[in-house]
């Protein structure tokens, strides 16, 4: 499979985005992998049924799962089976599983990066901001409700760059002036 260009073209490409003689020749290569490590054949009307449940219930995930999920599946991975589109929607199930999962690791850690570019602490002193937001509520300057008017990145960039800083600043009238 790694040597096929159709593999090489469309591996990171979703099931819904390949055209369908494509997706057609890309099953029917992983089909002739799966039966090749399992000993079994199968027949025309297997591969297209096969086919159907990839693209019915499956067309979210990338190529390269897809061929995941035949190579794992029909080496055992996911329990044992005949090749047929019932085991290979099992397989698929499976690799669902693993491409969400996958999906939402990627996401929290896209997540965790966008903090630090949002609050970047080589460059801005967030926790300095968020002492002075602290001591100005605890000496009465500063009322919860104002609380989120005084935006942290802003006061952070005024503490970095040594400019004057009170709750006025930012259009809050404190209550103890």
């Amino acid at each position: 499979m790694k040597n096929d260009s159709n593999y090489q073209i469309y591996a990171t490409d979703i099931v819904r985005n390949v055209p369908s003689e494509n997706l057609k020749y890309l099953i029917k290569l992983f089909m002739d992998k799966a039966s090749i490590n399992m000993g079994s054949d199968y027949n025309e009307k297997s591969l297209s049924g096969s086919i159907e449940i990839i693209t019915q219930y499956f067309s979210y995930i990338p190529i390269c799962y897809v061929a995941s999920g035949f190579i794992r599946g029909s080496l055992g991975d996911y329990g044992p089976g005949r090749l047929v589109p019932r085991t290979i929607k099992g397989w698929m199930v499976e690799t669902s599983t693993e491409y969400n999962r996958d999906q939402a690791k990627k996401l929290q850690q896209d997540k965790l990066n966008d903090v630090s570019i949002a609050m970047d602490l080589h460059n801005w002193p967030v926790g300095s901001a968020i002492q002075k937001k602290i001591d100005w509520y605890r000496k009465g300057l500063l009322k919860i409700e104002d609380w989120d008017k005084v935006p942290l990145k802003e006061l952070a960039e005024r503490i970095k760059n040594k400019l004057e800083s009170y709750p006025e600043v930012f259009g809050i009238k404190s209550s103890k002036t």
